[in-house]
């Protein structure tokens, strides 16, 4: 008899092995006063990195800050140092939104994001511990320093575990892209250093399917450069021209300098990296 006795314990050990899988890509909730953050996994890529999403649940009205956070906001700062098995990590920033402040703009997310994370194991047949202590600052009327800390224990191999949460957010990470036009799709056409008259900035050229929108251009420079809200223009051609304007940089700042212009629209959020020969400020 006891073979038989066996059985129902077995079903019911194979029925629980789902739930527990799915518990072990969650971490448990760090919570601050008006927000919390936890990781969560999804399947492993097929370049055989792990997926992992950073996310952070905000209080009704509250936002948090885009890595380049604007005039007055507060870029996150990660520490990931007492992760095990981790040879490389690359986060992916979900595309942000441009919020009117009361000395000018901050970018970032409203209510809840999830930022995406490419994990590289070391030994990809052993398992990977990420640990993360993560220092933000969420807003409503004034900011309120934010600390959090999450563990996640990854299972070794290839992983089938979905999170739609975290695939939702993957889709609005901006397509890295190059110079040039993309049949029916939007393009970043020209980027190039400009100025009008006392003020220096750079113009960014872009071209729109019959459907498409242009909601906002970021752009970034690498420390203290800071840039305005875009001047959006429809050209004769079909196409935009955007003058986006150069609010400050690095003293003396001049000649050869990497940029990230990002574009916020439809049909999807695209992304450029280059360099543009920036000449010295005037006096």
């Amino acid at each position: 008899m006891k073979p038989f006795l066996l059985l129902p314990a077995l079903a019911l050990l194979a029925l629980s092995a789902p739930a527990l899988a799915q518990d072990a890509a969650v971490s448990p909730w760090s919570k601050s006063t008006h927000s919390s953050l936890r990781l969560i996994a999804g399947a492993t890529a097929p370049s055989g990195k792990q997926r992992v999403g950073i996310e952070i649940a905000m209080a009704p009205g509250y936002k948090t800050y885009w890595r380049s956070p604007g005039d007055a906001g507060v870029p996150p700062v990660f520490d990931w140092s007492g992760s095990e098995n981790v040879g490389g990590l690359d986060v992916r920033w979900p595309t942000p939104e441009r919020f009117e402040d009361g000395n000018g703009y901050s970018v970032g997310y409203v209510g809840e994001v999830v930022v995406p994370v490419s994990v590289q194991p070391v030994d990809p047949q052993k398992p990977v511990t990420l640990v993360l202590k993560l220092d933000y600052a969420v807003c409503e009327k004034i900011c309120i320093p934010a600390k959090g800390e999450a563990r996640l224990w990854l299972e070794p191999g290839v992983t089938s575990v979905t999170s739609p949460l975290l695939e939702s957010f993957e889709a609005r990470v901006p397509a890295q892209v190059k110079l040039g036009p993309r049949k029916e799709k939007l393009s970043i056409l020209d980027v190039k250093p400009e100025e009008q008259g006392l003020d220096a900035g750079v113009r960014v050229t872009l071209q729109v399917p019959p459907e498409g929108i242009v909601d906002d251009i970021f752009v970034e420079g690498p420390g203290m450069w800071s840039f305005g809200k875009p001047a959006i223009i429809p050209q004769p051609d079909g196409t935009l021209s955007a003058f986006v304007k150069i609010n400050d940089r690095p003293k003396g700042a001049s000649g050869p300098i990497p940029f990230i212009v990002t574009v916020r629209g439809k049909p999807a959020a695209i992304e450029t990296r280059l360099e543009l020969d920036i000449p010295v400020a005037k006096p």
